[in-house]
Protein backbone atom coordinates (compact mmCIF):
# COMPACT_ATOMS: atom_id res chain seq x y z
CA UNK A 1 0.00 0.00 0.00
CA UNK A 2 1.40 3.16 -0.76
CA UNK A 3 1.22 6.30 1.91
CA UNK A 4 -1.88 7.74 0.21
CA UNK A 5 -3.94 4.52 0.49
CA UNK A 6 -2.64 4.51 4.51
CA UNK A 7 -4.15 7.94 4.44
CA UNK A 8 -7.80 7.31 2.92
CA UNK A 9 -7.66 3.99 4.89
CA UNK A 10 -7.43 6.36 8.03
CA UNK A 11 -10.09 8.81 6.63
CA UNK A 12 -12.12 6.12 6.36
CA UNK A 13 -12.10 4.52 9.60
CA UNK A 14 -12.33 7.73 11.13
CA UNK A 15 -15.80 8.40 9.23
CA UNK A 16 -16.69 5.23 10.60
CA UNK A 17 -16.12 6.17 13.92
CA UNK A 18 -18.05 8.86 13.85
CA UNK A 19 -20.62 7.68 12.54
CA UNK A 20 -21.01 4.86 14.70
CA UNK A 21 -20.32 7.43 17.19
CA UNK A 22 -23.65 9.81 16.00
CA UNK A 23 -25.48 6.29 16.46
CA UNK A 24 -24.86 5.62 19.83
CA UNK A 25 -25.45 9.38 21.15
CA UNK A 26 -29.24 8.95 19.41
CA UNK A 27 -29.95 6.28 21.04
CA UNK A 28 -27.76 7.47 24.46
CA UNK A 29 -31.32 9.06 26.13
CA UNK A 30 -33.39 6.47 27.55
CA UNK A 31 -33.90 5.81 31.42
CA UNK A 32 -35.93 3.57 33.55
CA UNK A 33 -38.06 5.16 36.44
CA UNK A 34 -39.56 2.83 39.46
CA UNK A 35 -41.06 3.63 43.25
CA UNK A 36 -38.98 3.27 45.87
CA UNK A 37 -42.11 0.73 47.33
CA UNK A 38 -40.01 -0.40 50.54
CA UNK A 39 -39.77 3.22 51.36
CA UNK A 40 -43.26 3.43 50.99
CA UNK A 41 -44.51 0.70 52.64
CA UNK A 42 -42.61 1.44 55.72
CA UNK A 43 -44.70 5.18 55.82
CA UNK A 44 -47.85 2.89 55.68
CA UNK A 45 -46.57 0.75 58.56
CA UNK A 46 -45.90 3.33 60.90
CA UNK A 47 -49.05 5.45 59.55
CA UNK A 48 -50.93 1.78 60.50
CA UNK A 49 -52.37 2.41 56.77
CA UNK A 50 -50.84 -1.15 55.28
CA UNK A 51 -54.42 -2.64 55.28
CA UNK A 52 -56.60 0.76 54.41
CA UNK A 53 -54.65 1.84 51.32
CA UNK A 54 -52.12 0.93 48.41
CA UNK A 55 -50.53 3.25 46.12
CA UNK A 56 -49.24 2.53 42.48
CA UNK A 57 -47.80 4.20 39.26
CA UNK A 58 -47.76 2.77 35.68
CA UNK A 59 -45.01 3.31 34.04
CA UNK A 60 -43.12 2.27 30.53
CA UNK A 61 -40.16 -0.09 30.59
CA UNK A 62 -38.32 2.86 29.30
CA UNK A 63 -38.23 6.30 28.42
CA UNK A 64 -36.60 8.79 26.50
CA UNK A 65 -35.44 11.84 27.76
CA UNK A 66 -37.96 14.09 26.43
CA UNK A 67 -40.77 11.64 26.41
CA UNK A 68 -42.07 11.60 30.63
CA UNK A 69 -44.85 14.68 30.96
CA UNK A 70 -47.26 13.03 33.39
CA UNK A 71 -47.32 10.13 35.91
CA UNK A 72 -50.24 7.90 36.18
CA UNK A 73 -50.97 6.50 39.49
CA UNK A 74 -53.46 4.42 41.05
CA UNK A 75 -54.63 4.67 44.93
CA UNK A 76 -56.69 1.67 46.08
CA UNK A 77 -58.61 2.17 49.13
CA UNK A 78 -58.67 -1.45 50.60
CA UNK A 79 -61.02 -0.32 53.29
CA UNK A 80 -64.64 -1.67 53.95
CA UNK A 81 -66.50 1.51 55.05
CA UNK A 82 -63.91 4.48 54.99
CA UNK A 83 -63.79 6.90 52.38
CA UNK A 84 -60.64 8.47 51.22
CA UNK A 85 -60.30 12.20 50.29
CA UNK A 86 -57.48 13.01 48.09
CA UNK A 87 -56.65 16.93 48.28
CA UNK A 88 -54.95 17.51 45.28
CA UNK A 89 -54.11 21.51 46.21
CA UNK A 90 -52.02 19.95 49.56
CA UNK A 91 -49.77 17.86 46.95
CA UNK A 92 -46.47 18.74 45.63
CA UNK A 93 -43.66 17.09 43.49
CA UNK A 94 -40.00 17.73 43.95
CA UNK A 95 -37.51 18.36 41.03
CA UNK A 96 -34.24 17.25 40.99
CA UNK A 97 -32.80 19.90 43.53
CA UNK A 98 -35.76 19.26 45.75
CA UNK A 99 -37.73 22.27 45.12
CA UNK A 100 -41.31 21.91 45.90
CA UNK A 101 -43.69 22.30 42.96
CA UNK A 102 -47.43 21.95 42.86
CA UNK A 103 -49.05 19.38 42.10
CA UNK A 104 -52.05 19.53 38.73
CA UNK A 105 -54.52 17.23 38.13
CA UNK A 106 -55.14 16.17 34.80
CA UNK A 107 -58.49 15.44 33.86
CA UNK A 108 -59.10 14.98 29.96
CA UNK A 109 -59.72 17.87 27.57
CA UNK A 110 -59.28 20.50 30.39
CA UNK A 111 -59.25 24.20 30.19
CA UNK A 112 -59.21 24.83 34.05
CA UNK A 113 -57.26 27.74 35.43
CA UNK A 114 -53.49 26.71 36.19
CA UNK A 115 -54.25 29.16 39.71
CA UNK A 116 -58.09 28.01 40.66
CA UNK A 117 -58.41 25.81 43.35
CA UNK A 118 -58.61 21.98 42.17
CA UNK A 119 -61.53 20.16 43.68
CA UNK A 120 -60.35 16.95 45.77
CA UNK A 121 -60.85 13.18 44.55
CA UNK A 122 -63.44 11.00 46.43
CA UNK A 123 -62.33 7.02 46.95
CA UNK A 124 -65.74 4.58 48.33
CA UNK A 125 -64.46 1.65 49.86
CA UNK A 126 -63.18 -1.33 47.78
CA UNK A 127 -62.55 1.21 44.95
CA UNK A 128 -59.26 2.49 43.47
CA UNK A 129 -58.97 6.00 42.21
CA UNK A 130 -56.75 6.14 38.29
CA UNK A 131 -55.09 9.33 37.74
CA UNK A 132 -52.34 11.44 35.72
CA UNK A 133 -51.08 13.99 37.36
CA UNK A 134 -47.93 16.51 36.48
CA UNK A 135 -46.38 19.26 37.99
CA UNK A 136 -47.92 23.16 37.75
CA UNK A 137 -45.19 24.49 36.13
CA UNK A 138 -44.79 21.70 33.11
CA UNK A 139 -48.59 23.06 32.17
CA UNK A 140 -49.28 25.92 29.33
CA UNK A 141 -52.21 26.44 27.79
CA UNK A 142 -52.81 26.30 24.06
CA UNK A 143 -54.44 29.51 22.61
CA UNK A 144 -56.12 32.06 24.75
CA UNK A 145 -59.03 29.15 25.71
CA UNK A 146 -57.35 26.24 24.32
CA UNK A 147 -56.35 22.81 26.22
CA UNK A 148 -53.87 22.91 29.18
CA UNK A 149 -50.79 21.03 27.67
CA UNK A 150 -47.82 19.39 29.47
CA UNK A 151 -45.03 21.26 27.84
CA UNK A 152 -42.46 20.70 30.14
CA UNK A 153 -41.03 16.89 31.41
CA UNK A 154 -41.80 15.43 35.05
CA UNK A 155 -38.07 16.16 35.66
CA UNK A 156 -35.51 18.03 33.27
CA UNK A 157 -32.72 15.69 31.88
CA UNK A 158 -31.33 18.39 29.85
CA UNK A 159 -27.62 18.80 29.92
CA UNK A 160 -27.47 21.94 32.78
CA UNK A 161 -26.05 24.86 31.17
CA UNK A 162 -22.49 25.35 32.62
CA UNK A 163 -23.25 29.35 32.60
CA UNK A 164 -26.83 28.67 34.84
CA UNK A 165 -26.16 25.73 36.30
CA UNK A 166 -24.21 25.19 39.62
CA UNK A 167 -21.29 22.32 39.90
CA UNK A 168 -22.83 20.36 41.59
CA UNK A 169 -25.52 19.93 39.13
CA UNK A 170 -23.00 19.69 36.48
CA UNK A 171 -21.53 16.82 38.18
CA UNK A 172 -24.50 14.95 39.25
CA UNK A 173 -25.45 14.88 34.95
CA UNK A 174 -21.81 13.48 33.96
CA UNK A 175 -22.37 10.73 36.90
CA UNK A 176 -25.77 9.87 35.80
CA UNK A 177 -24.87 10.09 31.87
CA UNK A 178 -21.96 7.24 32.81
CA UNK A 179 -24.16 5.20 34.76
CA UNK A 180 -22.76 6.15 38.13
CA UNK A 181 -25.56 8.18 39.84
CA UNK A 182 -29.40 7.75 40.19
CA UNK A 183 -31.66 10.47 40.11
CA UNK A 184 -34.29 10.72 42.46
CA UNK A 185 -37.29 13.26 42.94
CA UNK A 186 -40.58 12.80 45.54
CA UNK A 187 -44.70 12.94 45.41
CA UNK A 188 -46.27 14.10 48.41
CA UNK A 189 -49.43 12.94 48.43
CA UNK A 190 -52.01 14.38 50.48
CA UNK A 191 -55.19 12.78 51.57
CA UNK A 192 -58.04 12.96 54.27
CA UNK A 193 -59.28 9.69 55.69
CA UNK A 194 -63.07 9.44 57.08
CA UNK A 195 -63.92 6.98 59.51
CA UNK A 196 -65.99 6.37 63.18
CA UNK A 197 -63.12 8.01 65.08
CA UNK A 198 -62.26 10.93 62.50
CA UNK A 199 -63.84 14.28 62.28
CA UNK A 200 -66.73 14.96 60.51
CA UNK A 201 -64.25 15.79 56.96
CA UNK A 202 -61.65 13.17 57.56
CA UNK A 203 -57.86 13.07 59.36
CA UNK A 204 -55.70 14.59 56.87
CA UNK A 205 -52.01 12.76 56.38
CA UNK A 206 -49.23 12.39 53.71
CA UNK A 207 -47.60 9.57 52.44
CA UNK A 208 -43.99 10.32 50.39
CA UNK A 209 -43.61 8.58 47.34
CA UNK A 210 -40.17 8.61 46.54
CA UNK A 211 -38.80 7.68 42.95
CA UNK A 212 -36.32 6.82 41.39
CA UNK A 213 -34.42 7.81 37.29
CA UNK A 214 -31.92 4.99 36.08
CA UNK A 215 -29.76 6.08 33.48
CA UNK A 216 -30.33 3.01 30.83
CA UNK A 217 -27.26 1.62 28.00
CA UNK A 218 -28.02 2.94 24.61
CA UNK A 219 -28.81 -0.53 23.42
CA UNK A 220 -32.37 0.53 25.35
CA UNK A 221 -33.13 2.58 22.42
CA UNK A 222 -32.96 0.28 19.77
CA UNK A 223 -36.27 -1.33 17.88
CA UNK A 224 -35.44 -4.14 18.63
CA UNK A 225 -36.25 -3.55 22.60
CA UNK A 226 -40.12 -1.99 22.77
CA UNK A 227 -41.27 0.23 25.06
CA UNK A 228 -44.00 -1.87 27.10
CA UNK A 229 -46.27 -0.70 30.49
CA UNK A 230 -45.57 -1.79 33.81
CA UNK A 231 -47.09 -1.56 37.15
Amino acid sequence: MTDLDYVLLTIYLLCITYVFYEIINSFNDEFKIRLEEGDLNQQLQDLSLQDIINVSFKFDTHYEFHTLKELAISINNKSENCPIYIDWDYCSMTDLDGRSRRVTRLPPGSTLDLFQNQVFSVIAPGKTLKEKIASEDMLVRKGDNGFLDTEKTIVDLTKPDPKKSSEAQQKRYKNFMDGKEELKFALYLAMRLAGPNTSPTGDRTRVICNLTITKLDWTAGLPWNPRKKTS
